[in-house]
């Protein structure tokens, strides 16, 4: 059976959907809070260092004698309109900013208002605004109205006064509050730059990112079927078998149903010889080697579960077994089979062939015609023989087990730990030597509240036992 790997584009150019997007909001949250508080600290450090400007705004009014027909009172607002615009560029020029400079007898001379005055006129009307800015709010004030009163003899001393004229409208008077820096301004600026910096980073990182984090991203790699999914469960550490947690916890029934599914792999029906590896160490093989022979004893099926990790063999240390004989013995010819085998269990449903002592020639033990005979003789005396192999990365023997099995069950951890090309490259391992890829068990998921392991279903009695134990006896008064 040939595996297939599906079709890969790279990362930068595969287009991310809505939900993408949110699932990256979701997982990098902390990285996007922290860039947004950074983006408000610099907000605030960089408001905190400007200095304080202040704004008064003196404002003139320009007027045309007319006629007192209507078609003179046009044509001389028509005129003043004109002239409004030429006053507006004159408010600056180096003739009234020197004239101002000298008024306030300023050191820096017409340098010194450069930048700090404007004159602006509002649309279709013949008033000018003139602004100053200044950190003294009492200076601000005075430029202003300087500005004014030396813009009108500079335009008495151009125009006509019997034609045209400017007055002061509104005097300019020192402001109270700061026109900049504007706090709230830049804070909300600095957060939404924060943010945004925050969320291009997750999403940037989140394209390059090669490791697999969700069974979604385990499906885009391998198309072969998932047999089984383990969620994420710190408890296992310490109590990594099946049988040592409630034998109805969503564990226990993802082993269930990890059984049922290998059952329908086994096509050409009889004796199924699984190989159990992973593409690197720390996957979860070896426990899932264990609870799913465990879970298949439990269903009746004759079983024998094989350590055949004889770099780093962990059966034994789960079960509680001797583990100094068992594989390596029997390949070796020192020791008998009928005597390596072990039981387990509660009636000793479970048969075990730990690893036995290590070896300097593992690779050579397991490919060895005396392994293969093996293999023979364990599917003509059990049911089902469950082969805990080594990954498939660091060494050859799993791939070379896998071709004289009926398949691989290859488990992998969506934790993040496990890299796409590492996932390609043992899919690949197994191709080469024409080993069927049973399926996938994807371990470590995290578990979400609308994932089906999130609830319990177990029977009502042995639900009523429970809230039976939770309810605390009362004491009847008399």
């Amino acid at each position: 059976m040939t595996v297939k790997l599906r079709p890969q584009r790279n990362n930068v150019g595969e287009k991310m959907e809505l939900k993408d997007y949110l699932r990256v909001i979701r997982q990098r949250w902390i990285a996007i809070v922290a860039a947004a508080l950074i983006g408000l600290a610099l907000a605030a450090g960089f408001t905190l260092l400007q200095t304080p400007e202040y704004q008064s705004r003196s404002e003139l009014f320009v007027s045309v004698k007319g006629g007192s027909s209507p078609t003179d009172v046009i044509q001389g607002n028509t005129f003043a309109e004109k002239r409004v615009t030429s006053y507006v560029s004159l408010a600056t020029s180096p003739r009234v900013l020197q004239a101002v400079a000298d008024e306030l007898k300023l050191t820096g001379g017409m340098n010194q208002l450069v930048g700090k005055v404007a004159a602006t006129t509002p649309a279709q009307t013949v008033l000018i605004d003139i602004t100053a800015t200044d950190p003294n709010p009492d200076q601000a004030a005075r430029i202003a109205n300087s500005t004014a009163r030396q813009l009108i003899t500079a335009v008495n001393n151009v125009e006509d006064v019997t034609i045209v004229r400017l007055s002061v409208f509104e005097e300019a008077a020192p402001s109270t509050s700061p026109s900049s820096p504007r706090v709230p301004l830049n804070l909300a600026i600095g957060l939404a730059l924060g943010l945004l910096a925050g969320i291009g980073f997750a999403v940037t990182r989140e394209l390059f990112d090669t490791r697999l984090r969700s069974q979604a991203d385990v499906e885009r790699i391998v198309s072969a079927g998932i047999l089984g999914t383990f969620s994420i469960d710190s408890s296992l550490e310490k109590a990594p078998l099946v049988t040592q947690h409630d034998k109805f916890n969503h564990r226990a029934e993802s082993f269930r149903q990890l059984r049922t599914h290998l059952h329908f792999t086994n096509l050409s029906g009889g004796a199924q010889t699984v190989v159990v590896s992973s593409s690197i160490p720390g996957e979860g093989k070896t426990s899932t080697a264990v609870n799913l022979a465990i879970m298949l004893a439990e269903s009746g099926a004759k079983v024998l579960l094989v350590d055949a990790d004889l770099r780093r063999p962990r059966v034994a240390k789960y079960l509680g077994l001797e583990g100094s004989v068992g594989l390596s013995g029997v390949i070796s010819h020192s020791v008998a089979l009928e005597e390596a085998i072990q039981s387990w269990g509660p009636g000793g449903e479970l048969k075990v062939l730990t690893s036995g002592r290590s070896a300097p020639n593992p690779s050579e033990l397991l490919g060895s015609p005396t392994m293969e005979k093996l293999v023979s003789r364990f599917e003509s005396e059990y049911e089902v023989i469950i082969i805990d192999a080594p990954p498939l990365l660091p060494v050859t023997d799993p791939a070379v087990l896998g071709s004289m099995a009926s398949g691989v069950l290859l488990v992998v951890s969506a934790d993040g730990r496990t890299h796409r090309g590492e996932l390609q490259q043992a899919v690949s391992d197994l191709e080469a030597v024409n080993a069927r890829l049973l399926g996938l068990v994807v371990n470590r998921v995290e578990r979400t509240r609308g994932s089906y392991d999130y609830y319990d279903y177990r029977p009502e009695t042995v639900e009523a036992g429970r809230r039976g134990k939770d309810k605390a006896p009362r004491s009847r008064r008399r």
